[in-house]
């Protein structure tokens, strides 16, 4: 077993493999005997276990060793660490409701989603996100170069590759192009 963060990045094969392949219900049913953080322990459990092999997962070597490993799937601001990065002197649950005035911050984070943002609180904030996403998107649109090698040398990125016998020098699933160039370099340099 293995505990961590609620949030998740999860490929498509991981989600199929979860919703049609394997019957969680008794792993479900053990975690809820117990009150507190059963959230916490689910996901990751199953990205670090051999046994059940879930696609994309990863090596428990980490947590073996006990390394903490940094998050690239949720950014959020906690009302009693960083109280004052939160522009909108909202907060909720102790996190930050981000709006309008939390967009400059916003737009340069590196990570995947924001914790939290409410349209029924600014919807601007929501909206000004769309358009960033669609310019960045759609239209090329550059605000900062995307520091590759922060996503790269995430421990859970190199030890999938390692564990299946593939390093590949550009791996960022959550971007089409960058999935593609490392695909085309695995199938060029991976003997069949």
């Amino acid at each position: 077993m293995a505990r961590g963060a609620v949030h998740a990045s999860l490929s498509r094969a991981a989600v199929d493999w979860m919703v049609n392949t394997v019957d969680l219900t008794k792993l479900l049913d053990q975690l809820n005997i117990d009150r507190l953080g059963v959230d916490e322990v689910l996901l990751p459990t199953l990205q670090v276990s051999e046994a059940l092999d879930m696609p994309g997962r990863f090596t428990a070597a980490c947590m073996k060793k006990r390394n903490v490993t940094g998050f690239i799937t949720r950014v959020e601001i906690w009302q009693y660490q960083e109280k004052e990065l939160c522009f909108s002197k909202n907060f909720r649950h102790s996190v930050c409701v981000f709006g309008v005035e939390d967009f400059p911050w916003l737009s340069n984070q590196l990570k995947l989603v924001a914790n939290k943002m409410m349209p029924s609180f600014d919807y601007s904030a929501v909206d000004c996100m769309h358009e960033l996403l669609f310019n960045r998107t759609h239209l090329g649109e550059v605000n900062h170069d995307l520091p590759l090698l922060l996503y790269e040398n995430q421990p859970y990125v190199s030890s999938h590759f390692l564990l299946f016998g593939v390093l590949c020098q550009v791996f960022l699933p959550f971007h089409f192009s960058f999935f593609h160039i490392c695909r085309y370099w695995v199938d060029q340099k991976v003997p069949q």
